[in-house]
């Protein structure tokens, strides 16, 4: 059984989404964000509030769709890209170095086994189901 939730009037619910929307700097609120700051879980929330939560969600949506993602002229989006990308080519590079030195110890690796055999005189018997 579930305990019974103390639910907020409408009024605390529209003074908690003014006080999001006053520290939100670009407005996109979410109805989970005005849950947590009412006391309620987000499932609660769409049900004791679905105008409230409906409201929020398409202001949220509107917000996000018309909020550029990239904004041209925006020197610290221009500098962490090319910082982005100067990492991404360094570990690009360094990648390839593994995979060479991989490649490289698995020949070395195979060069030194096969001096061992021959040292050893062991004989490589056929695996099973092979014919030779």
């Amino acid at each position: 059984m579930t305990r019974r939730v103390l639910l907020p009037s409408e009024s605390e619910v529209h003074a908690a989404l003014a006080q999001l929307r006053a520290s939100n700097e670009n407005g996109a609120v979410s109805a989970r964000d005005l849950a947590h700051r009412v006391g309620l879980a987000n499932a609660t929330f769409w049900r004791h509030f679905p105008e409230i939560a409906q409201v929020v969600a398409d202001e949220r949506r509107t917000a996000l769709r018309s909020a550029p993602t990239s904004p041209l002229g925006s020197t610290t989006n221009n500098t962490t890209d090319r910082v982005l990308r100067k990492e991404n080519a360094t570990l690009r590079d360094q990648l390839e170095l593994a995979v060479a030195h991989i490649q490289r110890l698995t020949i070395d690796n195979q060069a030194l086994r096969d001096q061992l055999e021959a040292q050893t005189n062991i004989v490589k018997l056929p695996r099973a189901g092979s014919q030779r």
